[in-house]
This record gives structure tokens, C-alpha cells and sequence, in this order.
């Protein structure tokens, strides 16, 4: 699948920790939980298993980079709640990821769910990888979110500029931007 990376513009959903504003974005939250309940099913099956405890989380040292689309992004903005927001540091890693623990787990990105470096893995991570991100692009899509997809610590740093429904309320304070 080709990934165009596309110049910044407004994530066109979400207020941090605010959940959904109306019917449209709470299908999308729906739609979302039910995409990455078959997600974690369909990973599941395959039995891998992790052996670094969050080594992949400090992308630097893993070498390597996590990529979400705005749909995971928005998803995730608006399921973590505001005081859980966490500021991206100058580490090269993942500010959710505390002592080989993800403190975001139910509501982390595609790329968090899939990836292992367990060797055995590697065989079916890419293809699974690419029928799901199709999955990801068509339920942003539907839900009126245009198509972006960016590295996640640029993504946090980027913070949410936007949100369903009430535009204004997403500048208050739940709208921080995620920089140290």
C-alpha cells in the first residue's frame, strides 16, 4: 500500500478525554472499539509473544517508527482522558510506556498491536498489518476524516486542534498541545 505523508493540517476530530459530542462521533467510537476488538482477535490467534517488555516503545534504540493514521489518532485522543495526556519528551520513545508497561493499552495505535519482535511474527505482521490499515483509512473515511498518516510522536506533539461537534471547546484546556 503506497503511504503518502501529507503537510499538517487540523485533526478534524476530537476534544482530549471528552468523549463523543454527538451521533456521528459516537459511531466512530463504536465502529473503532469493534475494529480493534477483531484486531486483537485476529493477533491473538496467531499466540506471539513479547520479549522485550516495551523495548519497541523507545523507537530510537528499536530503530524503527510508528506510524497512525488520523482515525487512531482521534480514537485515542478521545478515549484517554485529559489528565492522562502525557507530554512527548526529547526521548525518541513513547510517553505511555512506563517500566516494559503500555499505560494506554486499550486504546493504543494499530502499529502498538501488531508489532513484536518475536521472530515468529514476522511472517504474518506485514500482511495483516496492510489489510487492517485498509480497514483504518475506509472507517475514517466513512466518518468524514480525511486521510493522514504520520509519526506518532510528531502526531502527539501536534496535539488536538479540533473536535466533533463543538469546535471552540476543543481550544480550552483539554486541548493541550503534548509537548515537554
Amino acid at each position: 500500500m503506497n503511504h503518502r505523508h501529507a503537510e499538517p493540517r487540523p485533526l478534524p476530530v476530537i476534544q482530549a478525554g471528552r468523549g463523543p459530542h454527538d451521533a456521528a462521533s459516537a459511531d466512530f467510537g463504536r465502529r473503532m472499539e469493534e475494529f480493534y476488538r477483531r484486531v486483537d482477535e485476529a493477533i491473538a490467534a496467531h499466540r506471539p509473544v513479547c520479549i522485550n517488555r516495551g523495548a519497541c516503545c523507545r523507537f530510537g534504540q528499536a530503530g524503527h517508527r510508528l506510524y497512525v493514521t488520523d482515525a487512531e489518532l482521534a480514537y485515542f485522543l478521545e478515549r484517554q482522558s485529559p489528565s492522562g495526556l502525557r507530554p512527548v519528551g526529547a526521548a525518541d520513545a513513547c510517553p505511555y510506556q512506563e517500566g516494559g508497561q503500555c499505560t494506554a493499552r486499550a486504546h493504543r495505535p494499530l502499529g502498538c498491536r501488531i508489532y513484536f519482535c518475536d521472530p515468529a511474527s514476522r511472517s504474518w505482521q506485514g500482511p495483516e498489518y496492510e489489510r487492517r490499515h485498509a480497514e483504518l483509512v475506509r472507517i475514517g473515511q466513512e466518518s468524514g476524516l480525511e486521510y493522514r498518516y504520520r509519526e506518532w510522536l510528531a502526531a502527539l506533539r501536534e496535539g488536538p486542534t479540533g473536535c466533533i461537534g463543538d469546535s471552540t471547546a476543543a481550544r480550552g484546556t483539554s486541548s493541550q498541545t503534548l509537548t515537554a
